[in-house]
């Protein structure tokens, strides 16, 4: 099993490095199709923040050092496209985090607090994703 640091620090990575943190912050084009969806990647971009600061402390409380990662080169591209249009690329970003996440809560078993949070974090993609699919479900039947 690996280390139970790394393993924080990996779904911190993926917390604090996913597309909707980095869309946050370069903020893509957004005309009216696409506030909705804008509106939902700045919600979920509060939510990843906040269990970032929740990784970084618990890392920290066991010795670790909290690496913050790096974002994708890939992710570049994308700024200065339509949220609406970049829209399929986050939800299949979202459900390649799931499964990351899911393996590192189960990795993080015997650890209560680590798993604790670990679940939350997934529970929140979990959510964020339907929320993300109901957006793209609309804009196509639109």
């Amino acid at each position: 099993m690996e280390d139970v640091c790394e393993l924080l620090n990996d779904l911190l990575v993926i917390e604090n490095r996913s597309l909707p943190m980095y869309l946050a912050s370069a903020r893509p084009w957004s005309g009216p199709e696409g506030a909705a969806a804008q509106a939902e990647l700045s919600k979920i971009a509060v939510d990843q923040r906040r269990i970032v600061d929740i990784l970084g402390g618990l890392i920290v409380s066991r010795g670790g050092m909290v690496d913050m990662g790096e974002f994708p080169m890939e992710f570049t591209d994308l700024h200065d496209l339509s949220v609406s249009f970049v829209l399929p690329q986050i939800i299949r970003r979202q459900r390649s985090d799931i499964v990351n996440i899911q393996r590192i809560a189960e990795q993080l078993s015997s650890d209560v607090a680590c798993r604790s949070i670990a679940e939350e974090a997934l529970g929140s993609a979990k959510g964020h994703l339907e929320l993300l699919e109901e957006l793209a479900s609309a804009r196509t039947v639109a």
